[in-house]
């Protein structure tokens, strides 16, 4: 897409933002219900920024499990994996016994 098309693309955009018309996002039962009881209609809108926000909160909690990970796989020495070498012990120091 060329610069002059996205600078289009924005403009229609942000017209259509500043003049929201009155979005029929709700059945014709559902908006009556909600019309006639503030409360149900408070609840309903609850509902509706709770279920807005799980897919941000669901990916965002993967996000930062890899960005933990990797944070904590960088701040461990190369090489090192065996419990052996992390607490010090090499297998040269343990005594060896000669049978003959």
């Amino acid at each position: 897409m060329s610069r002059s098309g996205l600078l289009v693309l924005i403009a229609v955009a942000a017209l259509l933002a500043l003049f929201p018309a009155d979005a029929p996002a709700q059945c014709s039962m559902c908006r009556t219900a909600l019309e006639q009881n503030e409360e149900a209609a408070a609840g309903f809108n609850r509902a509706i920024l709770f279920l807005l926000a799980m897919p941000y909160a669901v990916f965002g909690s993967g996000a930062a499990y890899v960005l933990v990970s990797r944070r904590r796989r960088a701040r461990q020495p190369a090489g090192v994996t065996a419990p052996e070498v992390r607490a010090g012990l090499l297998p040269a120091d343990d005594p060896v016994t000669v049978t003959s």
